[in-house]
């Protein structure tokens, strides 16, 4: 036998490496699929997440409305489902461009006090109409008495900037806010302005 026969693949040999080769290819694919399986039901949780804690806001805001506490709702929308039992609420002022604490929970007073328009971290999220968390933009300066703020949400109405929500720290087993944290403080923006402005109107209407 010459050393090119000895060296030739048997096919039963042959027949074994395409079934090993075809069983890694099978293998690999499933392991894809199941990859992107796995993949799509998170995010389907992380919505489904989302939406039973907007849900649970929008609830909470709508009761407000009748109850007249919308910012006794919100701070109870943020320390239940944010993690954040130190809140303010401030509303702007027309005549002087000012923002002025309405209500707050476990803050100090010097934390409250009154701002105006760019000043510090409350002053550019009411300026900007932009919200402003500290973990994202750790190098902007910010004043003394704002040292332990974690985020502060302006309250929109289209553009118009009618209030600002201050958070403190965050619970001990909160590690940060994570992102369905972020789209709830979105949705607050709005609708915590909206919630605030159909208060106003209810204590104080129009007169014709």
């Amino acid at each position: 036998m010459s050393a090119t026969e000895e060296k030739k693949p048997q096919p039963e040999a042959q027949n074994r490496e395409g079934s090993a080769h075809e069983t890694r290819g099978l293998t690999f694919g499933a392991l894809r699929v199941r990859a992107q399986q796995l993949s799509l039901r998170e995010q389907l949780e992380r919505q489904h997440f989302l939406l039973e804690r907007l849900n649970a806001a929008s609830a909470r805001l709508l009761q407000a409305i009748e109850l007249g506490d919308v910012y006794e709702a919100i701070g109870e929308i943020i320390g239940n489902l944010l993690g954040s039992e130190q809140v303010a609420i401030f509303r702007h002022h027309t005549s002087d461009q000012t923002f002025s604490v309405v209500w707050s929970v476990g803050i100090e007073s010097e934390t409250l006090r009154q701002f105006g328009m760019g000043a510090g971290f409350l002053g550019r999220a009411a300026h900007e109409g932009i919200s402003q968390f500290r973990n994202r933009r750790p190098d902007r300066p910010v004043l003394p008495h704002e040292a332990n703020l974690t985020a502060c949400i302006p309250l929109k109405r289209d553009r118009e900037v009618i209030g600002v929500i201050v958070m403190l720290r965050l619970l001990p087993q909160k590690n940060g806010l994570e992102w369905a944290d972020f789209e709830l403080l979105k949705y607050l923006e709005t609708y915590g302005a909206v919630a605030a402005q159909l208060q106003d109107l209810r204590e104080n209407p129009v007169k014709p």
